[in-house]
């Protein structure tokens, strides 16, 4: 179900009532249950049933690794066994299919008309990462396993965060399932304003110029200032499909009494490639941060008497934003991309560039703020680009091309500052202003006209939901 949508609308309006008409924490549990496995099965109820069974194993396996601690290692490596090997099968299997069928057919076996297509679970990633930082916790002595197999079920697949995120914790969203909750005034209060800017952003920004960028992204011959204009437009495209995918999925979790994590910061305004990372889906870089960098780095001073400093310095941050590329998705767009952020990561990390030291001078913050933004979108444009070839043919058209063209270019450019003002202007609305200003309720009225405008009957998917 997509959350801009009439059929969710009413999903959830039914599931509001009968959450809130319960009193006791466990009946509100298993309504929450049954809503996100049915909000998961809706397209493809066999999706429900990889869910609820992968989720059954780690349970159980937790609670295993708790009991037997002379078994932790084998039991974390067949968490990680089940959870990346799904994963893998699931969003790796087309990439690896087709020269598998070329291999067999120089064999003289026709393979073709058994190898289909494989559907990527919605959420498959996001839930996986879930999980499998559960197993990691539980077996360093951090967490605690639960013993409530519906409250860790819930964990897993709540379903305003099940698709894309966030990816919050467990020891933040267990304690909330287990405590007792009441309707407070308040949780309408911290929801309606998420949930009309994350309607707003997908709705008029998100489809809008994604209409415009899908069909540049589509061609063969773009011009150089084209490249600008489609590079530039699914910039802004990315950020407001899914921050409003978070947004949205954090005002329903509002309205439910559950708090969630934050997953964007302003990341366009980023000065250093680490500082993006703090501030673009936070909690996958958080998740990274935690068991794949630091563990990396932790195994790499160790044998700091036998390895140069510069493999220590370098070595984590790379594999790290390989790994982000390739959770990604599967093709080797993906890859450069994750890659090149751990160069440029590495490479301010030698040169001594480090938001600190540019913040002393207003000059040096400008620019730094440029060449960093330069970067973002040359990384969304390979991110998005069909393949990395497609990318190199870029530098072999005119960078302006005939006069068609570059109309196109000029409207494209127009497009995105167009629909990019509405976004700056709430920025500077929450630095300026308080959140009960009247300056601040005239942009919410503006919005939900806009959203009136621009709303029809078919939504495309978040761009998240994908990945």
């Amino acid at each position: 179900m997509n959350f801009t949508t009439n059929t969710f609308f009413l999903f959830f309006i039914i599931v509001f009532f009968i959450y809130w008409l319960l009193r006791k924490t466990t009946a509100k549990n298993i309504v929450l249950l049954i809503a996100s496995y049915i909000f998961y099965g809706w397209i493809h109820p066999w999706y429900a049933v990889l869910l609820g069974l992968s989720t059954f194993l780690d349970y159980g396996i937790a609670l295993a690794i708790y009991r037997k601690k002379d078994d932790t290692k084998k039991l974390v490596g067949l968490s990680l066994f089940l959870n990346i090997g799904v994963l893998f099968f699931f969003k790796y299997f087309n990439f690896f299919k087709t020269p598998l069928i070329e291999n067999l057919e120089l064999l003289g076996i026709e393979a073709g008309y058994y190898f289909v297509s494989l559907v990527l679970p919605l959420g498959l990633s996001f839930f996986t990462l879930k999980k499998i930082g559960y197993i990691i916790d539980v077996s360093k002595g951090r967490l605690k396993p639960t013993k409530n197999f519906i409250v860790f079920n819930l964990f897993v697949a709540f379903f305003p965060q099940l698709a894309a995120g966030p990816i919050d914790k467990a020891q933040d969203l267990i304690p909330q399932f287990e405590a007792s909750r009441k309707w407070k005034w308040d949780f309408l209060y911290l929801s309606w304003r998420l949930i009309l800017m994350g309607v707003f952003k997908k709705v008029v920004i998100a489809n809008s110029i994604g209409s415009f960028t899908s069909r540049l992204f589509g061609l063969d011959n773009l011009t150089g200032l084209l490249a600008i204009a489609a590079a530039l437009g699914f910039t802004l495209q990315i950020l407001a499909d899914f921050s409003a995918y978070t947004d949205i999925s954090r005002g329903i979790s509002f309205l439910l009494g559950i708090r969630t994590s934050e997953n964007f910061n302003s990341p366009y305004l980023s000065l250093t490639p680490s500082d993006f990372w703090d501030r673009w889906h936070i909690t996958l870089s958080h998740w990274l941060r935690d068991y794949v960098f630091f563990p990396l780095r932790r195994a790499f001073l160790k044998k700091r008497d036998s390895l140069p400093f510069w493999i220590i310095q370098t070595l984590p941050p790379l594999i790290t934003m390989l790994i982000s590329g390739v959770w990604h998705g599967a093709g080797w767009t993906y890859i450069l991309w994750g890659g090149g952020y751990g160069v440029l990561i590495v490479v301010y990390q030698l040169l001594g560039i480090n938001k600190t030291k540019i913040l002393r001078s207003r000059v040096q913050t400008l620019f730094a703020w440029l060449i960093m933004f330069s970067f973002i979108v040359f990384g969304w444009l390979v991110f998005r680009a069909s393949s990395i070839e497609w990318v190199i043919d870029l530098f072999s058209h005119p960078f302006i091309g005939s006069q068609a063209q570059l109309t196109v270019a000029i409207l494209g450019l127009v497009m995105v500052l167009f629909y990019s003002a509405p976004l700056m202007i709430k920025l500077g609305l929450d630095k300026y202003f308080s959140d009960d200003s009247f300056i601040h309720s005239v942009y919410y009225v503006v919005i939900t006209v806009m959203i009136i405008v621009y709303i029809n009957s078919v939504t495309p998917d978040f761009i998240y939901f994908q990945f």
